[in-house]
């Protein structure tokens, strides 16, 4: 049962019950080394299993099959198709499976596998990855962003026109832009926003197309340069989540060949089979360890998340509690431990690049050590003050994300949207050039203040008797490399004469928001971390300012109330509580200031809840109609209903051995990924659930033509279960179990719904096999359907035995999985969400109380309850509608809103 589309009813498959041996022929059994047989002989149907050999010799990946590459065409999704699937997360139970865990347990050195080990060594280099690209990034923007500035300041200082400068500033931004822009419309889509919302969508069970891919990581960083260097109000903290992420992802997905059997009739030349049986020889030395399965790559992938922010803020503890409390749906203590290790390595590699010292005390990009005003109780009202009026910011700026993103242009012009990037852009460059030119205030330089920091532009230069210089407070605060602002904004102390006046902090925290606001959704790389912060501590510092005007008595400290507001800002406008407790104290360099973080992060989630419902990711989550994002507490509504209310009635079941021409029928017209497996009863000659076989494993089968010829009147009656755990397998079966489990990584990588097409079974090439079982195909009734043909055959002996032939079968009793989760009829659909959520499956089966498969539960399955739900008030409504979230942005798609999130 696919994680796609579904029609709302699914006729059974034809299958009967009768009792009778059943033989068996192989077609075409080809060795792992790509060898052939097309003479069968004729065997018992489990015979072959009991002359196995234990020994598990199967090479391990080490590309992707240059074969299956070279016949696939990757097409993109369509405008109203995500092309997302679910990932598999919980392991299959197979009978090959389990007898190869046997064998390897018995292989330890001592106890020891060296996995653990394993794992460790690629967290660490995970972090150390993550460290240095957020150096380069870091170093990159800030390079251009400090030589753009000085450039301005000289080409003044030279007597050339503001206008043109102001032309020559905006023609380089938009070029930026422009190049930003082109690589993520036009190579990889992907890249665009900051990321965080689609590695909460992947973390929590969907599979993104293209998301980790290694064009989309490339595109993420240049991206992320040459947006924050335009410009525009856009951060890098969010990118360097997904940075982190990906690079996470791309140390455990599998680069390798496939060690494909070449199908019957295929040829090869014998140059390039020798060099591929070269390769999977050396591929079981390099690649011990099997990591490429989506259980162990979203451990992984949840430190790489905690690696990029905490490079990001300088807060390793901080990313960890991000990753846990943000993005990871799934949680443990070992990852919790490699979380922490990455981020340290990740952290302290940043340190080291930046200061030639392995510490832990060096921040990051975002860095306020040095901040030291004091505060005492009666600070404590204004501080109330400061935080909801800043969480009101927060939600008001998400609310107006959510208006604006319908009128943005779809991604079926692509050109409007690379115009939509440039003219804010323009509009960005403009409006820090003419607001500091008509409201910006001339203030002098006093000692204690840094150079190089402040910015003259057009107040008069240097007194040539006293040597007083000036700056122009409000050009200071937008030329400037961010993390500088945000620095100065935070070390304003109880003084009453300020660095900026306030004026100028008004104008800039309101012009910085509308800016803001305008670039969050263009198709750029970039993250709004650092927007928030700016806006939060610019607002802060100017009720800090209101406070000492009103309050000369108190001792107001505008520093401390810019940090106050930055972290009520991130408090309204992304829902988080102790992660970002955490790395504000972290990033502030000490737990003085513990108490107003808090304060800050209780007041603006309080406030902000009442004025929009749902944070930034959760927001965008919602608008997405494909991707079904299961949150930590199941819908109370669902308590009202049961599994039978929600599932997906008329299953496709498959019997233990199955036709080749019922499977393929079911595969093309179906876009299902798994199949129940039934075995017939001698009773009344239903089917029972014994197992369930995924899209995937059965087209494995098909493409190494792992077929049999079973006599046609003896496939759909009673089969004794004859497999049990004394049996050996063969290293064929062992060969497709490995090929299965890495089905992913070589066919249609990063685009797995490629998969569930039925264009994925015109490269099998099955035609000439489909022609030959052509006269016993598929019976056409359901697992549960009508006996009529059973009871004609069983009255009528004789027409049975003169129609009796051979077919095509495929025996999925060896991979099935053999202990598929399972739920009652009458089972509450909330308990099905805890379930879901909390083991995170693809795959629910309904059963009644003879184990008779009656419906099949998906994630998607659970996300239309419960937005039917919500749209009827409380009322199930029994109708099944797709959902189309293009219907809420007009002209907008679900890619749109897919690839310009936070």
């Amino acid at each position: 049962m696919g994680f796609g589309s579904r029609s709302p009813l699914f006729g059974f498959n034809d299958s009967e019950s009768s009792r009778g041996g059943l033989l068996l022929k192989t077609v075409a059994a080809a060795a792992p080394d790509g060898s052939s047989s097309s003479q069968g002989h004729t065997v018992p149907l489990l015979q072959e299993m009991a002359d196995m050999d234990t020994e598990i010799d199967v090479p391990l990946l080490l590309d992707q099959v240059e074969d299956n590459r070279s016949e696939q065409t990757l097409e993109s999704p369509t405008e109203d198709e995500l092309g997302v699937e679910s990932l598999d997360y919980d392991p299959i139970h197979s009978f090959v499976s389990s007898q190869q865990r046997r064998a390897q347990q018995r292989r330890h050195f001592y106890g020891y596998t060296g996995l653990t080990l394993a794992k460790w060594s690629i967290t660490i280099m995970i972090g150390i990855l993550v460290g240095i690209v957020a150096y380069v990034i870091e170093s990159s923007q800030e390079v251009i962003i400090s030589t753009k500035k000085q450039w301005t300041e000289e080409a003044i200082n030279q007597g050339l026109h503001l206008p043109l400068v102001f032309f020559i500033y905006a023609s380089f931004g938009i070029s930026l832009v422009l190049f930003s822009s082109c690589l993520v419309l036009f190579w990889a889509p992907a890249a665009a926003g900051g990321g965080v919302t689609l590695v909460m969508a992947y973390l929590n069970g969907n599979d993104i197309p293209d998301f980790f891919q290694l064009r989309t990581l490339i595109t993420k960083c240049l991206g992320t340069i040459c947006t924050i260097s335009s410009g525009l109000p856009i951060g890098q903290e969010g990118p360097m989540v997904h940075i982190g992420a990906a690079i996470a992802s791309s140390l455990t997905w599998m680069h390798g060949r496939f060690p494909t059997k070449k199908r019957q009739g295929s040829s090869s030349s014998h140059s390039s089979r020798l060099c591929c049986d070269r390769i999977n020889q050396l591929s079981n030395k390099a690649f011990p360890f099997d990591f490429h399965n989506d259980k162990d790559r979203r451990e992984f992938i949840s430190a790489g998340t905690a690696a990029g922010l905490a490079a990001a803020f300088g807060a390793p503890i901080g990313g960890v509690l991000f990753s846990l409390e943000e993005a990871s749906s799934f949680w443990s203590r070992k990852v919790m431990w490699r979380s922490l290790l990455c981020t340290s390595c990740a952290t302290m590699v940043l340190s080291w690049l930046n200061k030639r010292d392995f510490s832990l005390s060096l921040p990051g990009s975002l860095s306020f050590h040095g901040l030291r005003p004091e505060f005492s109780l009666d600070d404590l009202p204004l501080f109330v003050v400061t935080s909801g009026a800043a969480g009101l910011l927060g939600a008001c700026l998400n609310t107006a994300h959510g208006w604006l993103s319908q009128l943005r242009p779809s991604s079926r012009h692509r050109l409007l949207r690379i115009i939509e990037a440039c003219s804010i852009t323009f509009i960005a460059v403009g409006a820090i050039f003419s607001l500091p030119h008509f409201f910006g205030h001339c203030l002098e330089i006093q000692k204690e203040q840094e150079d190089e920091y402040w910015f003259r532009y057009t107040c008069p230069g240097a007194d040539s008797i006293t040597g007083v210089g000036y700056y122009n407070d409000l050009a200071t605060l937008f030329f400037s490399v961010p993390h500088q602002s945000i620095q100065r904004l935070l070390a304003l102390g109880s003084t009453v004469d300020s660095y900026f006046t306030v004026q100028s902090l008004c104008i800039h925290w309101m012009s910085f928001l509308g800016l803001f606001i305008l670039a969050y959704g263009i198709a750029t790389p970039g993250g709004i971390f650092m927007p928030s912060i700016m806006v939060g501590a610019s607002f802060g510092a100017f009720l800090g300012r209101i406070f000492q005007i009103w309050l000369p008595s108190a001792n107001v400290q505008p520093g401390l109330h810019a940090l106050v507001g930055a972290t009520a800002m991130l408090g309204g406008v992304f829902r988080s509580s102790i992660s970002l407790v955490v790395i504000m104290v972290e990033g502030t360099g000490g737990i003085d200031f513990i108490l107003p973080v808090i304060l800050a992060i209780v007041i603006s989630n309080w406030v902000a809840h009442h004025i929009h419902h749902a944070g930034a990711y959760e927001a965008d989550l919602e608008r997405l109609g494909e991707v079904c994002f299961l949150p930590s507490e199941p819908p109370h509504k669902l308590i009202a209903i049961t599994a039978g209310d929600i599932m997906a009635p008329d299953v496709n079941c498959f019997n233990e051995i199955v036709s080749v021409a019922e499977v393929v029928k079911v595969l093309r017209e179906t876009q299902h990924n798994g199949f129940p497996v039934i075995r017939r009863t001698e009773s009344d000659g239903c089917g029972q659930l014994v197992g369930l076989i995924l899209r995937h494993q059965i087209l494995l089968l098909l493409e190494q033509r792992a077929l049999m010829e079973v006599d046609s009147q003896l496939l759909n009656r009673h089969l004794a279960p004859r497999i049990s755990s004394r049996q050996r397998v063969t290293k064929e079966q062992q060969f497709y179990e490995h090929a299965m489990r890495v089905y992913h990584h070589s066919h249609y990588p990063h685009r797995r719904y490629l998969s569930s097409r039925p264009e994925a079974l015109d490269e099998l090439d099955l035609d000439e096999i489909l022609q030959e079982a052509a006269p016993s195909g598929a019976n056409g009734t359901g697992a549960n359907g009508n006996n009529d043909q059973h009871t004609e055959e069983a009255n009528n002996p004789a027409k049975s035995n003169s129609a009796r032939k051979t077919v095509l079968a495929l025996d999925l009793r060896p991979y099935m999985n053999r202990a598929p989760l399972t739920v009652r009829g009458e089972c509450s659909a909330q308990r099905v969400f805890i379930i879901f959520r909390t083991l995170g499956l693809r795959h629910l089966c309904v059963t009644d109380s003879s184990n008779r498969v009656i419906g099949m539960i998906t994630r998607k399955d659970i996300g239309k309850a419960q937005q039917q739900l919500e749209q009827s008030e409380g009322k199930f409504v029994l109708e099944r509608q797709e959902s189309d979230g293009s219907a809420f942005f007009g002209d907008r798609t679900n890619r749109d809103v897919l690839f310009s999130l936070p």
